[in-house]
């Protein structure tokens, strides 16, 4: 299948599960949608996330070898489809596995994109789940997220702000 000609056909849940359906389980075509999530022009990168996601959601195992492709990756997101794809997968990986270098990219981009207005809610959502994954290895950082989380709660969608009180109450632990 030419993945970047099947994701550029349509762009629909149907199309989406279609090529999901396709992939399944195989290694090998996984690594080919990857491959166009990671490194093709950002429309079609954008859509072979989406693909990405559906399959990771079935087979997750398969995102393994990919991780640190995927962090690196994040610095050069260009569209808000490719962050929340990858940060929503990223939210569910042991950070403990990541190196330093990797570690630090992951939460230094999950920081500038929750403190930033400008991104979309479901984004801010993620990397909100990935630096509380982050304090409960390092819980110094507890007090920066719960100061971060107050202040975007007034102003937030009803989303972030189910989000942020369920994560607050999870923090406030952390702290006196």
């Amino acid at each position: 299948m030419n993945f970047k000609d099947q994701l550029m056909a349509e762009l629909s849940k149907r199309n989406t599960d279609y090529m999901a359906s396709i992939i399944g389980n195989n290694e090998d075509l996984f690594k080919e949608i990857m491959n166009v999530a990671l490194y093709a022009e950002t429309l079609v990168s954008g859509r072979a996330f989406w693909v990405v996601e559906t399959v990771w959601l079935k087979y997750p195992y398969l995102i393994n070898p990919y991780i640190n492709d995927l962090i690196d990756f994040l610095p050069r997101t260009k569209k808000d489809n490719q962050r929340r794809h990858s940060t929503k997968i990223l939210s569910s990986i042991d950070l403990r596995t990541l190196d330093e270098d990797r570690l630090g990219t992951l939460i230094d981009r999950c920081f500038f994109w929750l403190e930033d207005p400008k991104f979309p809610t479901a984004v801010k959502m993620f990397s909100m789940e990935i630096i509380y994954n982050f304090v409960l290895i390092e819980p110094v950082l507890a007090g920066e997220l719960i100061a971060i989380i107050e202040n975007q709660l007034n102003e937030g969608t009803p989303g972030f702000k189910n989000r942020g009180e369920k994560l607050l109450k999870k923090l406030y632990r952390f702290v006196d």
